[in-house]
């Protein structure tokens, strides 16, 4: 974590780091793989994706193969302006028409976005130590 607090990365370096190249794996090619982006004035501002594992092959919050695993990212200088709240939204309508009955993410127990997750319906389904792994219900 503090390699990216003191230099910040190229985009080609970000994608090389080992929990984002196995996040992005063959990215589209598994059923129900689906990503939002946010863009404020063409610049893009944050991400959240939805995506399946396997129990050979999982991702931090994983639960099981019928729930996909929720990942969201906002540019700092962004956050606190609903955008975050908006991604899930989206992603939480999306899921819904399309036969997924819950959605899990990971988050680290000091990570202010607890907060958020669980305005957006997200309960705490396990606790991992320093994370919790937590899951809302279509």
């Amino acid at each position: 974590m503090l390699y990216f607090d003191f230099r910040k990365p190229s985009f080609e370096e970000g994608l090389a780091f080992p929990d984002v190249s196995k996040a992005l794996a063959d990215w589209g090619k598994r059923d129900g793989d689906t990503a939002v982006l946010a863009i404020v004035n063409s610049i893009p501002v944050g991400a959240a994706w939805v995506r399946f594992w396997t129990d050979n092959n999982f991702d931090h919050g994983y639960v099981d193969e019928n729930t996909p695993v929720l990942v969201i990212a906002i540019h700092r200088d962004y956050r606190h302006q609903g955008i975050g709240k908006r991604l899930i939204e989206w992603l939480i309508e999306h899921a819904s028409k399309h036969t997924v009955q819950k959605i899990s993410l990971s988050v680290s127990k000091d990570n202010y976005a607890i907060n958020l997750y669980k305005q957006q319906g997200f309960l705490e389904y396990a606790d991992k130590g320093d994370a919790y792994i937590m899951v809302r219900k279509l």
